[in-house]
């Protein structure tokens, strides 16, 4: 059964790692995290938030930031169930809440968006398009394969990230990244429904998502207001890097605003 395939020894590897929660306003932001990453990614833009005077919820999604077993069995049901009641208990207590994510997180704000109408979203490098053409092949190879190797490892200075990216992100996951896919697809076919006023952060240097991503959510949102950020040196996880202040402001901005 299910709990078979979890281990006994199975924990969060990473401090940053555990969902956030911080308490501010009346009005809330659901902040959602990408594939393979934590909430540590969006712990920056959540504070920054807060200390704007919203209440942030910072979940994290089933599979991520424990270990690769614990993510092979997750599914993209699971991590779009967990941001669905993390949306329906903030918008069951809160005035507004607005949703921002990053990455696959963007695919499942926008999926949020099209089912429940939320005023205003944030995508930062929305995953709704990808750069790498063997994610189309990915629901073929996974009846072959289940992680590939990556040629390229990268140490951080604090051990606990290279926990992580040993048990993530030095492979690839055909599985996994077909889930991504089934979301990707699913979030398209829903783009008209959209009606939020849409913030879109995409950046010349991301190597994973495509700027096209852009024009392909502002031709086929129903949207009245889209504004698009186009960054010049971040790469893709733009909520915690090189430019994360510049991210942040515009969030910031576009979410206290009057659009």
């Amino acid at each position: 059964m299910f709990l078979d395939n979890i281990s006994k020894d199975t924990k969060v590897i990473y401090e940053k790692s555990y969902p956030l929660f911080l308490e501010g306003g009346k009005d809330a932001v659901l902040l959602i995290h990408g594939y393979t990453g934590t909430p540590h990614d969006m712990y920056y833009l959540g504070q920054r938030l807060n200390e704007s005077g919203f209440t942030v919820c910072i979940p994290r999604l089933p599979g991520h930031g424990t270990n690769s077993i614990d993510f092979l069995n997750s599914n993209w049901k699971d991590w779009l169930r967990r941001v669905v009641d993390s949306y329906i208990e903030l918008n069951s207590k809160y005035e507004n809440v607005y949703i921002s994510g990053l990455s696959m997180g963007g695919v499942l704000t926008l999926l949020l968006s099209a089912q429940f109408n939320p005023k205003k979203i944030a995508l930062a490098a929305p995953a709704l398009e990808a750069k790498d053409w063997r994610l189309k092949l990915t629901p073929v190879i996974k009846l072959f394969v289940k992680k590939l190797n990556r040629r390229k490892r990268i140490n951080y200075e604090e051990e606990e990230l290279n926990k992580l990216a040993r048990e993530y992100w030095d492979y690839d996951w055909p599985p996994k990244a077909a889930d991504l896919y089934k979301l990707q697809r699913l979030a398209k076919r829903r783009l008209n429904r959209i009606k939020s006023n849409t913030l879109i952060i995409v950046s010349k240097k991301d190597g994973a998502v495509p700027l096209s991503v852009a024009d392909t959510i502002k031709n086929n949102i129903s949207s009245k207001v889209i504004k698009t950020i186009v960054l010049e040196k971040s790469p893709h996880v733009v909520v915690n890097d090189i430019e994360k202040e510049k991210v942040a402001d515009e969030i910031i901005k576009f979410f206290k605003g009057n659009e």
